[in-house]
């Protein structure tokens, strides 16, 4: 299970309706609650890098992760997944986003945006093998 505040889907939100139609993306760092729960403690945006269609991809900068990565270190914090959205599609993970699945212990978050609004956010881990994806409940938790 995901924890995260109404802030933090609130930020992931504006972003997805910001970007709209290109896909947003970015990082969640998070730290351990329990066997059960990671909650979320940063939403780092990204500049979507994607070579291709930002419409229908997307690709976190390196550096961003590099950076956050650095400023996690001596922390109890860690990566725990990504986000990005879905302009005028669900909140489901694509064929492409399961083909993009290199690290399966992450958490995706995706968020469905038309335009003018976000309309859901789900979140998502992959199996171990990478070959698909299980809804991960989300828990909104007071600030």
């Amino acid at each position: 299970m995901i924890a995260a505040t109404e802030t933090h889907m609130a930020e992931i939100s504006k972003m997805a309706a910001a970007a709209y139609p290109a896909e947003c993306c970015g990082l969640l760092a998070g730290i351990d609650n329990s066997d059960k729960e990671v909650r979320i403690t940063r939403v780092v945006p990204s500049d979507n890098v994607s070579q291709t269609d930002t419409r229908d991809s997307f690709e976190v900068d390196p550096k961003v992760r590099f950076d956050l990565m650095r400023a996690l270190e001596g922390t109890e914090e860690r990566i725990v997944g990504h986000y990005h959205s879905h302009p005028d599609h669900p909140a489901e993970p694509s064929a492409t986003d399961l083909s993009m699945v290199y690290e399966p212990e992450l958490f995706w978050l995706i968020a469905s945006v038309s335009k003018p609004a976000t309309t859901d956010i789900k979140a998502f881990c992959a199996s171990p093998d990478a070959s698909f994806f299980v809804p991960v409940p989300i828990r909104i938790v007071k600030e």
